[in-house]
Formats: structure tokens, C-alpha cells, sequence
């Protein structure tokens, strides 16, 4: 595996871990926004604003990040990112990326799990790309 025979420094995987962060910020912030709705703090409207601008830059942070791994040769990481490219991209093609605020509330349930598991997959890539720094950076 051509990502864990590089010794020494490697900007990408730095540059990865900085990425994944924020993805994991977006999704907890979702999350909030999420429990302020069923929490009645804010209502449709404003939930669907809110939040309908965090899903597009999320789409394009990890697009970014999964065509970086294929130009950079670090097939393992780009299969690694596969699964949620192509979740993100058949939302995107369907039209289902936008929250509908007239729908919102029969939605919640589903779109928290959504919301979890991709919490829990970056941050499973987070702990996957920070491995492979440090071995990078101990290997001979």
C-alpha cells in the first residue's frame, strides 16, 4: 500500500485530518440543529435554512478529499471514501440533499441516523488517516 511506505512528513494526510475535522463539525452542528427541532427551539422553516446550507459544502469537502486519494495514488483511502461519495452523489442526482420543511418532521428519525452514522464513519476515517501519519512519520 503505496500511502503507508512513505516515510517521513506527509502533507496530504495532514491536510486529510484538518478536512475530516471539519466534516465532523458540520455533521455535529447538523445534529444540533437537529435536536433544537424536536426540541421546539426553532422551527421548519428555519431548521431547513439553516441546515440545507451545510449539506453542499460536506458534499464538496469529501469529493475534494476522495479525487485528492485517487490523483495522489492512495487507492486504500479513496476505496475507504467510496461509499459515501456515492451515497452523497446519488442524493445529489436525485434531489434529495435539500431538506423540505414541510416534510421535515416526518424526516427526523431517519435523518438522525443518517446524521450518526456518518458521524461515525469520519470519524472512523479521522482515526484511520491519523494511523497512517504516525506511521508514516515513525517508519524507517
Amino acid at each position: 500500500m503505496y500511502e503507508l511506505s512513505t516515510p517521513g512528513f506527509d502533507i496530504t494526510i495532514c491536510f486529510s485530518l484538518l478536512g475530516v475535522g471539519g466534516l465532523i463539525a458540520l455533521i455535529v452542528i447538523q445534529l444540533l440543529l437537529l435536536t433544537d427541532l424536536e426540541g421546539n427551539d426553532i422551527n421548519s422553516i428555519e431548521f431547513s435554512r439553516r441546515i440545507n446550507k451545510l449539506i453542499l459544502p460536506e458534499y464538496i469537502v469529501q469529493a475534494v478529499f476522495s479525487v485528492w486519494f485517487l490523483i495522489t495514488f492512495r487507492f486504500f483511502l479513496f476505496l475507504l471514501n467510496t461509499p459515501v461519495l456515492v451515497y452523497h452523489y446519488l442524493r445529489y442526482s436525485k434531489g434529495l440533499h435539500k431538506v423540505d420543511p414541510t416534510k421535515v418532521y416526518q424526516m427526523t428519525s431517519k435523518f438522525g441516523n443518517h446524521l450518526m452514522l456518518k458521524l461515525v464513519f469520519y470519524m472512523v476515517m479521522f482515526f484511520v488517516y491519523l494511523f497512517v501519519l504516525l506511521f508514516n512519520l515513525f517508519s524507517e
